[in-house]
């Protein structure tokens, strides 16, 4: 039986859990800093030292707990062998992962929009289209991610622990490295706009230039009452804009969008439950469609130049 070791037990990692359970045939332990009730919610086996977690044997590790953490939480596994699964940003900062070099063919970064259905749909287009022009806006209201939580202690609020709008919400900058490579420039602000009790980011918005004459754009913020998670791209043949919901098209005469696709309910669900299914190939084959670790290191240098 495989056996899979988690670090960090917030809403990513129970959500991680969640989806090693549907796959079944899996052992979960868990690395806790303390003792809780998760255990008693989930059923899983709890260890509380790096040299319990070790002595577990695990066949793959997820690291899910703060970024400024991820480095040096997931070394001792990776001396050993053990493939990683770790969240994004891969750590505080491009220099501070440099260490990880030496075994990237054990990493994997957790960008999980790779595998939500809108992925394949957009290479398609790419690969037939000229693209002009790419946009991204993304959105909530930081206190309202997670009510059961204070907003000012979780790692999003504290740049010490690598938070920030422009880390916690890069995910579409790993599609815009996938979908089209590295950008040749790229410049913008990273700012603190709004009373929030947090001491990072919460605020970005910068432009990519590419070789072949497009730009890619991001607005990012923790301001909006709802969550907005919407994008826009224009090519040859006309206008593409989708949320995780819906997918439309509208060509140059036409007067109203055409919807094109219908995203599933459970479709936010699969795509992390197809992240793990990666990973469990990646630990058994070494194969993987999730970011790299120099993938990972590319969009935190980027978001260092932009940040400054």
């Amino acid at each position: 039986m495989l056996r899979i070791l988690l670090i960090g037990l917030g809403s990513i990692g129970r959500k991680h859990i969640s989806c090693i359970k549907k796959l079944g045939n899996i052992e979960i332990v868990a690395l806790r800093t303390s003792k809780g009730t998760l255990k008693d919610a989930i059923d899983i086996t709890e260890v509380f030292s790096i040299e319990d977690a070790l002595n577990y044997k695990p066949n793959g590790v997820i690291i899910s707990n703060p970024t400024s953490l991820h480095v040096k939480t997931a070394l001792p596994f990776l001396e050993l062998g053990i493939p990683v699964l770790i969240e994004k940003p891969i750590g505080y900062s491009a220099k501070e992962s440099y260490v990880l070099n030496k075994y990237s063919s054990l990493i994997r970064v957790a960008y999980c929009m790779r595998f939500h259905p809108l992925n394949d749909i957009i290479k398609r287009i790419i690969e037939s289209e000229n693209i002009f022009k790419l946009g991204f806006k993304r959105s909530f209201y930081l206190p309202n991610w997670h009510p059961y939580a204070d907003y000012r202690t979780e790692y999003t609020a504290r740049k010490e622990l690598g938070g920030g709008v422009i880390r916690t919400l890069s995910h579409e900058i790993d599609l815009m490295v996938h979908w089209f490579g590295l950008p040749e420039s790229s410049m913008g602000v990273v700012d603190k706009v709004s009373n929030l009790e947090i001491d990072t980011d919460d605020y970005a918005f910068f432009t990519c230039k590419f070789k072949q004459g497009f730009r890619v754009n991001f607005e990012l913020d923790f301001l909006s009452p709802f969550n907005i998670n919407m994008s826009e791209l224009y090519t040859d043949k006309g206008k593409y804009n989708w949320d995780l919901k819906q997918f439309w098209f509208t060509g140059y005469k036409d007067e109203q969008p055409k919807l094109m696709y219908d995203f599933s309910e459970d479709s936010i669900d699969n795509m992390y439950l197809e992240q793990i299914k990666d990973f469990v190939e990646f630990i058994n084959s070494k194969k993987s469609s999730n970011t790299t670790l120099i993938e990972a290191q590319e969009i935190l240098k980027l978001i260092e130049n932009i940040d400054g």
